[in-house]
């Protein structure tokens, strides 16, 4: 099915990615139209589960069921059990020929036959499930790439689900911050300004009431210091320097954030402004300042500061899985491609080599459909972490699809690059991580520039790694072929 549909998918898939503004609820009923589409199927919904109680969050129907949104029911009595259990995708052209699919008594109320699940993954949770189910029979099986699709479908969901989370934490954040700057305001708008006057040599000549409460000293002990006696050690180098600017007339005004010293041994932050007062003939006489107490400020700005941190830590998160295989933790096949095509045109600039390494777990399915979903994608991240070791810092791995890793290797020649490949299947074979054995094919392709008359196109290369990786599998497996 979905080789003959691949340009109708791909445009449902890119306008699916342009709704990242619209609410999540036109978001899911986006995505259900999509999928019905795609598939043909009469009924559609994305769920979540919690505590084994199923939720359906969004239903798309053009036939009665026995659902409804926001209505909640044992998870044990819908297919979506399956898909929950596994971790996987679930696919069946007809239930009534499953023994798992038709005790759910989903089967019984609906009448549905044929079924196609796959998990939505938030922030590397499973959070819910994205289903399409029929009245009829399929004619034919689900195949490997509706399975795909569908999880793409199902990945892009989750995305989507996290960028409006993270909107919403920014929004509570910005909020927050207009509280914060509001109560800021207030604060300082009521509050009386202190007010002093400091001759030549720094001694305090006049005070107010407010200056006075602010530093904690009475008026009259406050005239008997020089502005260093209650000044923090730190800060007194750069008011001095700030008041011989006004001294050489350098500067008018000067504003400054200053700390003080209150009697009880507390330091307050206090934003200080200062002129410097003129007789007559210009020669200077005293300096004014105005002082307000900014602690508070000082407090909220450092606390934006870290919500800030925070807010930007996310974005980088979201970036991160937008380009990483939610199962292995390597480049997903969009990063990958673009990487691929970064690195060609490097090559092609440079005149250097790029090896490629096309990496394929042997008779995965068997392994799969022997141990089960769950214990395939544990095999699938132990290959992903032996090829991560056997890389160096600039090389770039991805998981091509399904149980295929594509390597490419900057700058190496063909030994090297052989090396590498072997390196990575003896430790895949010889791994402790692994419960049963698992081996892999390699195939093994260098890209020259000049040999490749400066084709930076990717299709040829990969395409020669592959017939590389089929020698391989056809000579037994467990090795590696060059091409």
């Amino acid at each position: 099915m979905r080789a003959e549909t691949i340009v109708d998918d791909l445009k449902a898939l890119r306008s699916l990615l342009r709704l990242t503004d619209a609410p999540l609820s036109a978001q899911y009923e986006a995505y259900l139209e999509a999928a019905r589409a795609a598939f043909g199927m009469r009924t559609a919904s994305i769920g979540s589960y919690s505590n084994g109680v199923y939720k359906v969050l969004k239903l798309a129907s053009s036939v009665p069921v026995p659902l409804t949104e926001t209505m909640g029911r044992p998870l044990a009595e819908i297919f979506a059990e399956e898909v929950v259990r596994t971790h996987g995708v679930i696919a069946c052209r007809h239930i009534g020929s499953d023994a798992d699919l038709r005790r759910h008594a989903l089967y019984s109320e609906g009448s549905f036959e044929a079924y196609i699940a796959a998990p939505v993954r938030v922030s590397g949770e499973m959070f819910g499930v994205l289903s399409l189910l029929d009245p009829e029979p399929r004619p034919l099986p689900f195949s490997s790439e509706d399975c795909e699709f569908l999880q793409l479908l199902a990945d892009t969901l989750g995305h989507a689900i996290e960028r409006d989370r993270l909107r919403r934490e920014e929004r509570a954040a910005d909020r927050e911050r207009r509280k914060m700057d509001l109560l800021f305001s207030t604060a300082f708008a009521e509050a009386p300004i202190g007010m002093v006057v400091v001759n030549l040599e720094g001694r305090y000549l006049q005070v107010n009431a407010a200056a006075a409460s602010l530093f904690g000293y009475s008026e009259d002990i406050l005239l008997t210091k020089h502005f260093r006696d209650i000044s923090h050690p730190g800060d007194i180098g750069q008011l001095m320097a700030h008041m011989q600017e006004l001294l050489l007339g350098k500067v008018r005004t000067f504003q400054t954030e200053k700390r003080y010293i209150r009697p009880d041994g507390t330091t307050i932050w206090t934003q200080l402004n200062v002129a410097l007062v003129q007789f007559e003939d210009g020669s200077p006489r005293c300096f004014i300042g105005q002082i307000q107490d900014i602690s508070l400020r000082r407090q909220l700005t450092d606390q934006l500061n870290e919500r800030q941190h925070e807010l930007e830590i996310a974005n980088e998160k979201l970036q991160h899985l937008a380009s990483v295989d939610a199962l292995t933790g390597v480049l997903n096949r969009r990063a990958l491609r673009n990487r691929l095509q970064e690195e060609m045109e490097r090559a092609t600039a440079t005149g250097s080599t790029l090896g490629f390494v096309m990496v394929d777990v042997d008779l995965f399915k068997a392994y799969n459909d022997t141990h089960g979903h769950v214990e395939g994608d544990v095999a699938l991240k132990v290959v992903a972490e032996c090829l991560q070791n056997c890389c160096r810092a600039s090389d770039v791995l991805g998981r091509f699809g399904g149980e295929e890793f594509l390597i490419l290797l900057p700058d190496v020649t063909q030994e090297e690059a052989v090396e590498v490949a072997e390196r990575a299947r003896s430790a895949i074979e010889h791994s402790s991580r692994l419960r049963w054995p698992l081996t892999v094919s390699a195939g093994v392709h260098m890209y020259h520039s000049r040999g490749d008359a400066g084709d930076a196109r990717p299709e040829r290369p990969i395409a020669r790694a592959d017939e590389a990786l089929y020698k391989a599998k056809q000579g037994g497996r467990n090795r590696v072929a060059v091409a």
